[in-house]
């Protein structure tokens, strides 16, 4: 009886350890990305044209934080793509364009009440940088 208490005791332990160790490694996975997909050692020749992008939409200081939320959202539901894909079936290539031009068009519709129609079009290609950017990591380009 008490070593099979003892035994319980110790699957338990090792059990907790295994979550620890999962939770400390996906920890590092997700600080070594940054928002835009990439690893911070790897040079990613997207995200100078992304930063650039940026640059050319000259947001209003009442524009940023619905800006900023909506660009989580689109890159929140951007990188599910090739998730929710796989899972599916099918050509992956093929099936993650088309994904990607969804969620680009629900992006930009999401941007019309922020954005003037000159920055939602500078806002489009930023989009389709990050697309290609996603496509590329994710080596379907």
């Amino acid at each position: 009886m008490f070593s099979n208490r003892y035994f319980l005791n110790s699957m338990w332990r090792v059990v907790m350890a295994s979550c620890l160790v999962v939770s400390l490694v996906s920890g590092v996975h997700a600080a070594q990305s940054d928002a835009f997909g990439g690893k911070r050692d790897v040079e990613d020749p997207y995200k100078a044209r992304l930063m650039d992008q940026l640059t050319k939409l000259d947001l209003k200081p009442d524009q940023v934080e619905a800006f900023q939320e909506r660009v989580n959202e689109y890159f929140a539901e951007r990188n599910g793509a090739q998730r929710r894909i796989g899972r599916q079936g099918g050509a992956v290539d093929v099936r993650v364009r088309r994904d990607l031009r969804r969620v680009e068009n629900r992006a930009v519709e999401a941007m019309e009440s922020i954005l003037t129609t000159e920055q939602l079009e500078k806002y489009r290609r930023f989009v389709q940088i990050g697309n290609k950017q996603y496509m590329s990591n994710a080596g379907l380009l």
